[in-house]
């Protein structure tokens, strides 16, 4: 997979030459190759360079001698956004540590997804990982205890959040008086509420500085990965690195995960995932993740999805713009890989949020009727754009 060979920079390269470099494929093969793949690095502008690398980001995931080798000029800023990626996964760590602290005294236990855990146990080192939040699951029986020790610790529920959470949201947001890092309290693990049950999944402890944390075993960790990022198009390479990297475990099952992946109904997921790590790092899986593969035509329109966002750094609403939020829709739902599978999804996307009961408030006894109206605020929303 690595690659030894270190391509030699001109730095005195014509003023076209560096625009042409500069194109949003030059700029993910460089990103790769500055990451131990192998890809060409064609000398990008690296003020845009370095954006692209914190867009998607993986600064912690760097190959220094690599960054060293292309001399001062580019070695320098990119060591730049490996040292504030290091200080902000130092913050989550420090933040989670605490945090878990807080709510194990009070008797209760929550699980991490993703950030500092994801980081030690699928890259090894708190570092390798960034982020902007802390994910953490907890019963949702929990959570009025949990609430008031997140009170305690300066937190307090987010502007335009409310309780009781919509059906549609999994997820409340926290948000620190000091400006520490936010957090998303988590009462199931999608957004989906009938995909990746988390009551039947098993845990794994990590050690974070002396502090145990519960976090997703691999054979759980991957099916939920992969539909979280499904579900975002796959736009991130810290996502997609993430994956590679726990499939590169010595201690991973192929047949149990495969089976794990069919159970969950991620395979048409699974198949869109693993031709995007083949395209972008070469990663080859065992026979049975292979067999448990289901190529469809959506699988392969969320591919040419997530290249396209994946080159140009696009965000979310930028990648369901360019869609169209009913293909967006069609697409997400032919992902599922059951016929059941496909009406929770398409519920899911009728499923009224808290600005869709704003947009249109209507008395107790019509609210039933609330469907329509998230139905109608998404005919606004592609017709605006």
């Amino acid at each position: 997979m690595l690659t030894q060979h270190v391509p030699l920079v001109n730095h005195d390269a014509t003023q076209a030459e560096r625009r042409d470099s500069s194109s949003d494929n030059a700029l993910l093969s460089a990103t790769l190759w500055l990451m131990g793949f192998e890809h060409e690095f064609s000398a990008p502008c690296v003020v845009r360079l370095s954006a692209f690398i914190r867009h998607h980001g993986v600064a912690g995931l760097l190959d220094q001698a690599r960054a060293d080798a292309l001399g001062i000029g580019y070695s320098a800023p990119l060591m730049l956004e490996r040292r504030a990626i290091a200080l902000r996964a130092l913050s989550l760590g420090a933040t989670l540590r605490r945090l878990t602290l807080a709510l194990a005294a009070c008797g209760l236990q929550p699980l991490a997804l993703k950030g500092p855990a994801l980081a030690l146990q699928a890259h090894g080192q708190l570092c390798a990982r960034g982020g902007v939040d802390l994910d953490i699951l907890l019963g949702e029986d929990q959570w009025p205890e949990a609430l008031r020790v997140f009170n305690e610790q300066g937190y307090s529920v987010a502007a335009g959040q409310q309780l009781p959470l919509p059906k549609a949201h999994h997820e409340l947001v926290l948000t620190h008086a000091g400006g520490l890092p936010r957090v998303e309290l988590h009462r199931r693990l999608l957004r989906n509420q009938y995909l990746l049950p988390a009551e039947i999944c098993m845990t794994q402890q990590v050690d974070l500085q002396g502090v145990s944390l519960s976090t997703l075993a691999p054979i759980h960790a991957l099916p939920y990965l992969i539909a979280h990022a499904s579900q975002h198009s796959f736009r991130k390479l810290v996502w997609l690195l993430d994956i590679h990297a726990l499939l590169q475990r010595a201690d991973l099952d192929a047949e149990q995960l495969a089976a794990e992946i069919r159970r969950t109904g991620t395979r048409a997921m699974l198949d869109a995932c693993l031709t995007l790590l083949s395209v972008l790092f070469g990663t080859q899986v065992a026979a049975p993740l292979q067999h448990a593969r289901r190529p469809c035509r959506a699988s392969r329109a969320m591919v040419q999805a997530a290249l396209d966002g994946l080159r140009e750094a696009l965000t979310d609403d930028q990648v369901a713009t360019r869609q169209g939020i009913f293909k967006r829709m069609l697409i997400d739902i032919a992902m599922q890989d059951s016929v059941l599978a496909k009406w929770h999804a398409l519920k899911g996307w009728l499923s009224p949020t808290t600005k869709d009961s704003g947009w249109v408030i209507l008395p107790q006894k019509l609210s039933f009727l609330y469907p329509i109206i998230r139905l109608a605020r998404l005919v606004t929303r592609q017709f605006k754009k």
